[in-house]
């Protein structure tokens, strides 16, 4: 019997449901998804900040028998002394533990993954990119050019594109290119089964969120910062409800904007109609009674809440940027609007709502086609990438011995 693998998957923390978004739960599903036969799997959060949510994924996780666990706790007025100590807690894992892959998903574990490059049991490493590498440290272009555009099509034996749109761009940059190191495309993925339709009470699950049965309710679900573009759906709600005054608007999630957004839904006289309901952990429930799901983002890479509204049976309209583009086809699957318009959002929100026989069918095309998203095909993908990376570097160490 050959030997197993021994992976360890990297997640920026465990605040999924609530600050953290889709992709500490990618990586969650991900582990969960291994091939155990094949594969010894430890997933590490990068920080703890100390919430019940993340106490009770560790706890569930290490339950199902997959070693889960936080590197450093986060010291909001010390990160870089909170890093350093992800990085030497990371540091003495890999001298006991010796993972053959590592595995990253974030930025910040991108960074971690290279200083562990360092490690005397060095492992193969890759990473996932799920943002796209024109938006990873937006706000720090140097360490862009350094890391994104120099250092890790250099060092990263493997680099995975979420959506054919990042996975074109990291094979652009003139590094790579003259490297002629490819990223490989690997879609994110969803289980499936979380979404297999129940016998639910519609109705007590609306009144539970305090809105009325007949009333038409559009919702989405994310982390509320920037990138969401969440201050646009409250815009266009308020020209929504001039319209259709009897919709509610549903905002699932939880964020550093969150104060804002509640500020801007009373500044516009909506706020007995937008309902912010902080993090949930029934968001299978809550898409299942949306009459419409909305996303608003600026930029994605392969938005999992997008995914798991078609998998719940949801029509939903999103803003037309790379990654979404990918899921939503216009006028076939969904309906596409120009990001950061307020107005034409609130305009296609309308004709959705409107459109009873096309949302159905949009729908129900959407639930087909996130079939083949299925965690459990996408984890093969990644089985195989590891396997590969490390039978090449045996081959390579054997022909080095001869």
């Amino acid at each position: 019997m050959s030997q197993r693998i021994r992976v360890l998957e990297l997640i920026y923390g465990f605040q999924v449901g609530g600050r953290g978004g889709g992709i500490g739960r990618f990586g969650i599903e991900l582990c969960r998804a291994l091939d155990r036969h094949q594969f010894d799997v430890y997933l590490c959060g990068l920080f703890d900040r100390g919430t019940s949510q993340e106490e009770k994924w560790l706890m569930q996780l290490n339950a199902e028998g997959i070693p889960a666990f936080y590197a450093s706790k986060w010291d909001e007025q010390h990160p870089y002394r909170s890093f350093w100590n992800s990085i030497r807690f990371l540091w003495n894992w890999q001298s006991q533990y010796n993972a053959d892959i590592i595995h990253s998903h974030s930025e910040f574990t991108d960074v971690a993954v290279l200083m562990l490059n360092l490690h005397p049991r060095r492992s193969i490493i890759l990473r996932s990119v799920h943002y796209g590498f024109q938006r990873e440290w937006r706000k720090r272009p140097l360490r862009r050019l350094l890391l994104t555009n120099f250092l890790y099509p250099l060092l990263f034996n493997t680099e995975i594109g979420v959506s054919q749109a990042i996975t074109a761009n990291l094979n652009l940059r003139p590094l790579a290119k003259l490297l002629k190191r490819r990223a490989q495309c690997v879609y994110n993925a969803i289980d499936l089964r979380r979404f297999q339709r129940t016998n639910l009470d519609w109705a007590s699950k609306r009144m539970s969120l305090n809105v009325p049965m007949d009333a038409p309710l559009i919702g989405t679900v994310g982390r509320l910062t920037e990138q969401k573009g969440y201050t646009y759906l409250i815009d266009a709600a308020a020209l929504v409800l001039r319209q259709i005054p009897q919709a509610y608007f549903l905002i699932v999630g939880d964020g550093e904007l969150a104060d804002m957004l509640k500020d801007q839904a009373y500044v516009r006289g909506i706020a007995n109609r937008v309902l912010f309901t902080g993090p949930r952990s029934d968001v299978e429930e809550i898409l299942a009674c949306l009459d419409l799901f909305v996303s608003t983002s600026l930029w994605e890479g392969l938005p999992t809440a997008i995914m798991e509204s078609m998998a719940a049976g949801v029509a939903v309209v999103a803003t037309d940027i790379p990654g979404t583009r990918e899921l939503v086809r216009d006028q076939h699957t969904g309906w596409l609007a120009p990001q950061g318009d307020a107005s034409a959002l609130a305009q296609t929100i309308q004709v959705a709502l409107g459109d009873t026989q096309s949302r159905q069918e949009f729908a129900n095309r959407a639930y087909q086609d996130v079939q083949s998203l299925s965690i459990k095909s996408i984890a093969i993908e990644h089985e195989r990438i590891y396997s590969a990376a490390l039978q090449g570097i045996r081959q390579s160490l054997a022909t080095w011995s001869i």
